[in-house]
């Protein structure tokens, strides 16, 4: 299918807003707010589901505690800021769409609320209720509890994970870049946009380049990262720029504007979806070529196939699974714990029971079903 007839077959929408769209500065922008909710309200009308993915709660503190708080770097202070702004963020959104006749739900994600599969599913559900509801559900990021080390760091793998949840069709990453250019354009005057991209590969990813600005904590490398990831789930994506939001409307007018990725063919289902992407691992498994070679063939991990493990976890934890050169290839549910595994690494079956003194052991470390191939998302380091 091209990407008219995706775009115009596509009813449920996630859209991500970012900071730099809502604000100038320390200043709040009400009629961008407004000119959002118009573009949404359309969309609505058409009879689309639409999810909003905001950034700005921190922008917002900023704001409203003035200007001699921007000095503060600390986790504390900027948790204390979102707590200030959140409530002021969802008020501008509230009053915008109430001028369209429509209401907004907040929600708040981190992400051990997506960690654990009855919390990932009851994040779809309400979601999927509210959108049954004819609300439109307001998605950001709870930085006033979330722990640095293991946020989701900026908001579009956030709009990526949300898409990933509720099965959505499209992804619209909206950003003051028009799209994805072949080179930095504001360093670079032969730089020209890439309109569709079939394949995130090395090459797509080389051109991804830059900062955000002052307020945005991802550039267009975690744009990137993200439409991996929602193309995976089988989630088209458009990254274009949001300085206009009748933007939004000239997308689904089949007016060519941003970049255009496409959806993979055969998307990954959604337990699968929950471990590649929802899930925090808890380490790291390393194997050897043969197993790599058995986990493509869609066979389980075994414990021969083993050649290192890092990290302190338990059975039924994630783990991230790396080849022999340290490569990230997938994902999975381990049935051993790291202590158990630093033991039987390398060794056959009969030989794990006799090692450990257990009858009722699992065959496989990871099995079949509870494993996700991916492609390396980031290099290490």
């Amino acid at each position: 299918m091209k990407r008219e007839a995706l775009i115009r077959h596509s009813k449920r929408i996630v859209i991500k807003v970012g900071s730099s769209l809502l604000f100038e500065g320390l200043q709040f922008r009400n009629e961008r707010f407004e000119s959002l909710a118009a573009s949404v309200s359309w969309l609505l009308d058409q009879g689309k589901e639409v999810v909003l993915v905001t950034s700005g709660a921190v922008a917002c503190g900023m704001i409203a505690l003035g200007d001699s708080v921007r000095k503060s770097q600390d986790i504390p202070f900027k948790q204390a800021l979102s707590s200030v702004g959140q409530s002021i963020l969802m008020r501008f959104y509230l009053e915008a769409f109430s001028k369209y006749g429509r209401k907004v739900g907040q929600i708040l994600l981190a992400p051990e609320d997506v960690h654990y599969r009855r919390k990932y599913l009851n994040a779809r559900n309400t979601i999927e209720t509210l959108l049954n509801l004819g609300v439109v559900p307001v998605v950001n990021e709870n930085d006033t509890v979330a722990v640095d080390e293991i946020k989701f760091g900026d908001n579009d793998r956030l709009s990526a994970l949300v898409s990933a949840l509720i099965d959505a069709h499209l992804l619209v990453i909206l950003s003051d870049v028009e799209g994805l250019f072949t080179r930095d354009p504001r360093l670079f005057k032969d730089a020209t946009l890439v309109k569709e991209v079939f394949s995130i590969d090395e090459n797509i990813e080389a051109m991804a380049g830059g900062e955000g600005s002052h307020f945005s904590t991802g550039g267009m490398k975690s744009k990137i990262m993200a439409a991996r990831m929602a193309t995976l789930s089988g989630t088209a994506v458009i990254i274009a720029s949001g300085r206009d939001f009748g933007i939004i409307k000239d997308i689904f007018l089949a007016r060519e504007v941003g970049t255009f990725f496409y959806p993979q063919k055969r998307g990954i289902r959604s337990r699968k979806r929950w471990i590649a992407f929802g899930m925090l691992p808890g380490g790291k498994v390393f194997i050897d070529e043969g197993a790599k070679k058995a986990l493509n063939e869609g066979k389980s991990l075994l414990p021969p196939g083993v050649i290192g493990i890092e990290g302190d976890f338990e059975v039924g934890e994630c783990v991230e699974i790396f080849d022999a050169t340290h490569k990230r290839i997938g994902r999975g549910l381990v049935n051993y714990s790291s202590e158990e595994l630093k033991i039987i690494s390398g060794l056959r079956t009969h030989q794990v029971r006799k090692v450990l003194q257990r009858e009722n052991l699992e065959e496989e470390v990871i099995h079949a079903d509870n494993l996700i191939l991916l492609e390396e998302e980031e290099k290490d380091g």
